[in-house]
């Protein structure tokens, strides 16, 4: 498929990142001196449409954002990626923002402030106008489950093609897997999700609650591949983590991007870990994902 042809839509969130880097993780109550500090541009809806543009697909970006310099200064960086931003409400509240600390093994806590992705109601007929039968939409778990549910059914029934990716798990959303042909957690997600204590249990379960395509990411130990065949287990590409911040976003970016260029599930998950694995060897969010031309070259270095 020609690239231009592969556009995706990314109905999320867009947020301001602090990062703090610290010796460890604070414990309750104790307060730990930044050996750096780094400011970033985040959000699970914004990164991921950043991963996607990169990695060779037109992205367009369905987010809110404030009324204050953080929201142009979000609005200015994800036109210069070449993201279609016309989607983009602007709303009378502070930008979202994150604060992520990120200890010396790359492990990471992040607290975040969600005003404007709270209010986001953005528009079923919209998403539709602006994408055609077949595309690739992805969602996160950023928005109210309403707000998902409702978009998820329009879609399906639009014959849109459906990634969910539902972190922060603020609602379950099991029932709404009908609608979903991939659903990407991690481990931690997984297990919330359906409260099974293995990732190949968790996989089966959320497979049988609906979803087409069950995918967990395993870190280090690779990614997890659950469909009505078969469960595949893909090795990590080997990484010198520094930072796992944005690092699924990576992923799902990536993967979204291959989809809808119609790679192939198994290679398209090749590309995902590549990017991923990638990101966590920098600091930071956006400013750690590889750029498009980087990402071909690791693309490349995978055939």
């Amino acid at each position: 498929m020609n690239t231009n042809e592969a556009r995706v839509c990314i109905v999320g969130n867009a947020a301001i990142d602090m990062v703090f880097r610290v010796g460890h993780l604070p414990l309750a109550g104790e307060t730990s001196l930044a050996t750096d500090t780094l400011r970033d541009f985040g959000g699970k809806g914004a990164n991921q449409a950043v991963m996607a543009q990169r990695a060779g697909a037109q992205a367009h970006l369905f987010a809110a954002v404030g009324d204050d310099a953080d929201g142009e200064r979000i609005l200015a960086r994800l036109i210069e990626e070449g993201i279609d931003t016309r989607y983009i409400a602007r709303l009378p509240c502070a930008t979202d923002m994150s604060v992520v600390t990120v200890d010396q093994q790359g492990e990471n806590t992040i607290v975040t402030r969600n005003e404007a992705a709270a209010c986001y109601v953005p528009s079923p007929s919209a998403v539709l106008d602006a994408t055609r039968s077949g595309d690739w939409i992805a969602m996160q778990g950023s928005l109210s489950e309403a707000v998902t549910a409702d978009l998820l059914h329009q879609a399906h029934a639009g014959q849109r093609r459906i990634l969910l990716n539902p972190g922060p798990v603020c609602f379950d959303c099991r029932p709404l897997l009908n609608d979903v042909n991939v659903l990407v957690v991690n481990r931690v997600e997984a297990m919330a999700l359906t409260r099974l204590e293995t990732p190949e249990e968790a996989a089966r379960a959320l497979r049988a609650s609906g979803a087409g395509d069950v995918i967990v990411t395993l870190g280090a130990q690779g990614v997890l591949w659950c469909n009505s065949g078969h469960m595949t287990l893909i090795p990590a590409i080997p990484a010198d983590a520094v930072d796992t911040v944005g690092a699924g976003d990576a992923f799902c970016g990536a993967l979204l991007a291959a989809l809808a260029q119609g790679i192939a599930m198994t290679a398209a998950l090749q590309r995902a870990q590549a990017a991923a694995a990638f990101a966590v060897a920098r600091s930071g969010t956006q400013v750690a994902f590889p750029s498009s031309a980087e990402l071909f070259a690791l693309f490349d270095s995978l055939t």
